[in-house]
């Protein structure tokens, strides 16, 4: 019985989840594509300006590797700034209806994720047809396992600054700041190479991380070293 409920709330949550989506493009002809296509077209400049900027030999790996650096790195890093103020802005809610904050933070989760995944279906087709060296790392264990460890990163990150953010308001003002020196001091528009010697820099970074991890399991296979790049 008490299975059969959780399974219900579960399945509400995630129905309640995607109509947020819904609802935010209900006006528009693209609806919820909006979102993977606002990050083909970051993509898309961020490579363009940066394999002339860098003088890049081998533009279709360059490409393959700031596209799934952005993509994931955007998803994150919206998480992050959204979870600061969760609990704050979902006061009246929990304070009105039956939900409890595992419900509200298992919702904005799944909300999140399914940004995520819609950025995916739409970044992954065109990467590939760009560099196709990549594809058959998709089928991979290594893969899937990544991609595993990635979402489980992101919920600790998520669960961990829904609750500093309650403590310390002040945090939503500091958190846009620290993702964007996190973002300039991370491998993610230029390889890792770049930065010999000072591995630390991004080694130490908690928000580098999951979005490193996930990046090399996509980009790279099990014969290469990727400490090198």
């Amino acid at each position: 019985m008490n299975m059969s409920r959780y399974t219900n709330i579960f399945k509400s949550i995630i129905y309640l989840a995607w109509c947020r989506n819904k609802a935010r493009f209900v006006k528009t002809k693209l609806g919820s594509f909006w979102i993977g296509f606002t990050n083909l077209l970051q993509i898309g400049c961020l490579a363009f300006v940066y394999t002339v900027v860098f003088n890049i030999q081998d533009k279709r790996e360059y490409i393959a590797y700031i596209a799934f650096g952005v993509l994931f790195w955007n998803s994150l890093s919206m998480l992050i700034s959204d979870f600061t103020t969760l609990l704050n802005r979902s006061r009246d809610r929990l304070l009105s209806t039956s939900l409890n904050i595992f419900d509200v933070i298992l919702e904005e989760y799944i909300f999140s994720i399914q940004n995520l995944f819609i950025s995916i279906f739409m970044v992954f087709p065109i990467v590939c047809i760009i560099n196709t060296d990549i594809i058959s790392n998709f089928f991979s264990i290594k893969f899937v396992l990544g991609i595993i460890l990635y979402l489980l990163n992101s919920l600790v990150l998520a669960i961990l600054m829904s609750g500093i953010g309650l403590l310390s308001p002040d945090l939503h003002q500091l958190i846009p700041i620290i993702l964007q020196l996190s973002f300039l001091t991370s491998p993610i528009l230029y390889f890792k190479k770049t930065l010999a010697g000072k591995e630390w820099i991004y080694q130490l970074n908690p928000f580098y991380r999951p979005v490193g991890s996930i990046r090399d399991t996509v980009m790279f296979s099990e014969d290469i070293n990727i400490k090198e790049l």
